[in-house]
């Protein structure tokens, strides 16, 4: 049961996700559009914040497959977990001004996944 309810909270961390695909192909009126990555420090170009939009909307798809694999008590879902992890710590220290809940968030899961 506990897994079940974990599952469910890392559902609910990927499908906060599409925040930042919402916000990098400016699909909503997002005051924090910005090119700049990494606080500021890289310009990536209007392309750049498409490509990472799609980033961020990958993000969302390998949290949800781990999601169903904690769910449905999957042999693979500690890898994939700490994949999708990973994945997301880098997405959000690139958007770090606006994610920094989600690097914690992230820390948090490869710390969990360290300890069990």
């Amino acid at each position: 049961m506990l897994l079940k309810i974990a599952a469910m909270i890392i559902l609910l961390h990927g499908l906060i996700h599409l925040v930042g695909v919402i916000t990098f192909w400016k699909i909503g009126l997002h005051e924090h559009y910005s090119t700049k990555v990494l606080g500021g420090a890289l310009d990536i170009g209007y392309r750049g914040v498409y490509v990472l939009g799609f980033a961020w909307l990958v993000a969302t798809v390998v949290y949800s497959i781990v999601a169903y694999g904690m769910f449905s008590n999957q042999d693979w879902w500690q890898t994939g977990l700490l994949a999708a992890a990973t994945y997301s710590l880098f997405l959000t220290v690139l958007a770090w001004k606006d994610a920094i809940f989600g690097s914690l968030i992230n820390l948090a899961i490869l710390i969990t996944l360290l300890v069990i």
